[in-house]
């Protein structure tokens, strides 16, 4: 009969402990990765989100319900970054979107525009409750989502190339202290000079020509190639 060595049993019984301790250690590393991952991406949601809501997204509170959802609309020449917000935001979405076509009564002409809903989810009621009061979209009081991957979207959603190689961006229905209190957030935290034009009776923010070289490094990496023209690129 062979007869194992205390030795040898001693390196058997060590050699599986460490194994254990080893297959645990890379469980939990695995685990923390997910759920870093999964941290990475709620943040990304949220900074698109709220870069879209300083833009043209909107939250709706159900009358009975008790989560809020995100809408999103874009008009047909608009499709493929439109699109590309909606694969952006599929994990929260149904996974399909509408196309409307109507008639605009002051011009006659028919236009096409795509609209998307995201679910009704417990993520977005913070979203509501800061971007609202009663039926009025105002800015929050905390800007700290306002992040590049947030500017690249109101960029890209109200960005407009000025003529002096400037750069708007259409606040238009926001009030006076929401637009100078976004203006004085992109000077204090980016170093972006800005003034404030007013346009009609509303009032949009413009970034200077010498400013546009910072919002480049800022945002280009969030841009959809679509959208570069609003960066003179």
């Amino acid at each position: 009969m062979y007869t194992v060595g205390l030795d040898e049993l001693a390196s058997l019984i060590l050699f599986t402990l460490f194994s254990k301790i080893g297959f645990m250690h890379k469980e939990k590393n695995q685990s923390e990765n997910i759920k870093n991952e999964k941290t990475k991406d709620d943040d990304k949601l949220k900074e698109i989100i709220f870069g879209s809501l300083l833009g043209d997204g909107k939250i709706e509170m159900p009358p009975r319900g008790k989560n809020a959802r995100f809408g999103f609309t874009q008009a047909e020449f608009q499709k493929n970054y439109f699109l590309f917000v909606f694969n952006q935001l599929s994990s929260i979405c149904s996974g399909k979107y509408r196309e409307y076509t109507y008639t605009d009564n002051r011009t006659g002409k028919t236009y096409t525009s795509l609209n998307f809903w995201s679910r009704a989810l417990p993520l977005l009621n913070e979203f509501y409750y800061n971007f609202y009061n009663g039926n009025l979209k105002i800015v929050p009081i905390d800007l700290s989502l306002l992040t590049p991957l947030a500017l690249a979207h109101w960029i890209m959603q109200d960005g407009s190339r000025g003529t002096s190689k400037g750069l708007y961006l259409c606040t238009d229905s926001f009030s006076h202290d929401d637009v100078i209190r976004l203006s004085e957030y992109l000077m204090n935290r980016y170093e972006i000079k800005c003034s404030i034009h007013k346009s009609g009776g509303n009032f949009r923010i413009y970034i200077l020509a010498k400013s546009v070289e910072i919002v480049k490094t800022l945002v280009l990496p969030y841009m959809h190639e679509s959208m570069l023209y609003k960066l003179g690129i």
